[in-house]
């Protein structure tokens, strides 16, 4: 390959190509305010390509550039989330002839997906400095590892404490209040969000209630209305579901630039702060 012939420059003089070029690199690092041309040029994403893609409230964007550099973990929280949830979800309302006397069986998803994926997604989530889909991956990830240990066979605590007890289902229920009252906090933050977002913390929130009066009731030995409680709990449950699934659909075809546009609500201006006036 032949070398490439010097090219003449504004003096007069001939100036070599990678001469040429490194003037050109020059330029682009140093302009009038001193800052990196190269370093400023980035993809503007509107506020509803942003909340598709980082579900942060307001719209706030990640700091630092790690997010063009790295793939967005969202997908990964909220398919793991899904996979756990909706058997569970499943299994309340009696889908098949089942009953939740099958949740052991779901155990292994409980550690590996909903356990073990939300926890490496909120790490992610942190590193990109998304922080509330960080702390609501990571809580979810110890909901389900406790919920799991909780129900594992080989431990044995439905059966040393006796599964209907006052001391295991008055347990049950005290945790679950209060994860109900997390949960609400989520939904408020959300309203930061989108609408998807939002419905699905609503339904959540409904299901962690409506599970929590299950367990007040066999805690007092009261089984009256609990079977329809369940099947209640199971159905929001699973509309929170469809809620998760449909933004994983709005999440990975954006990822993968599929030409469908699916529309999930817009509210990062939602209580925003009202701008002073000059």
């Amino acid at each position: 390959m032949s070398a490439q012939p010097p090219l003449p420059s504004e003096k007069g003089q001939l100036a070599h190509p990678a001469d040429l070029e490194a003037q050109h690199l020059n330029l682009l690092d140093n302009d009038a305010g001193g800052a990196s041309l190269r370093r400023q040029i980035s993809v503007q994403l509107s506020a509803e390509q942003f909340e598709r893609l980082y579900l942060q409230p307001g719209g706030a964007k990640a700091k630092g550039d790690l997010a063009k550099r790295f793939g967005n973990p969202t997908p990964l929280g909220i398919a793991s989330f899904l996979l756990a949830f909706t058997p569970f979800a499943c299994l309340l309302m009696g889908w098949s002839g089942t009953s939740t006397a099958a949740a052991p069986t779901i155990v292994g998803a409980m550690y590996f997906m909903g356990g073990l994926g939300l926890a490496l997604a909120g790490i992610f989530e942190w590193v990109l400095g998304n922080t509330f889909t960080s702390v609501v991956f990571i809580t979810f990830s110890g909901f389900w590892l406790s919920f799991g240990f909780l129900l594992q066979p080989l431990q044995g605590i439905a059966t040393d404490l006796g599964a209907n007890s006052l001391e295991y289902s008055g347990g049950i229920a005290m945790y679950l209040i209060w994860w109900g009252v997390l949960v609400l906090i989520y939904l408020i933050a959300s309203l930061r969000t989108n609408v998807v977002f939002v419905a699905l913390f609503a339904f959540l929130d409904i299901t962690f209630w409506l599970l929590t009066a299950v367990y007040l009731k066999l805690a007092h030995a009261s089984f009256d209305h609990v079977p329809a409680l369940v099947k209640a709990a199971g159905a929001f449950a699973f509309l929170g579901c469809l809620m998760g699934w449909y933004l994983e659909i709005v999440l990975i075809f954006d990822s993968v630039g599929i030409p469908v546009k699916l529309a999930v609500g817009d509210m990062s201006s939602f209580m925003s702060r009202r701008r002073r006036m000059d």
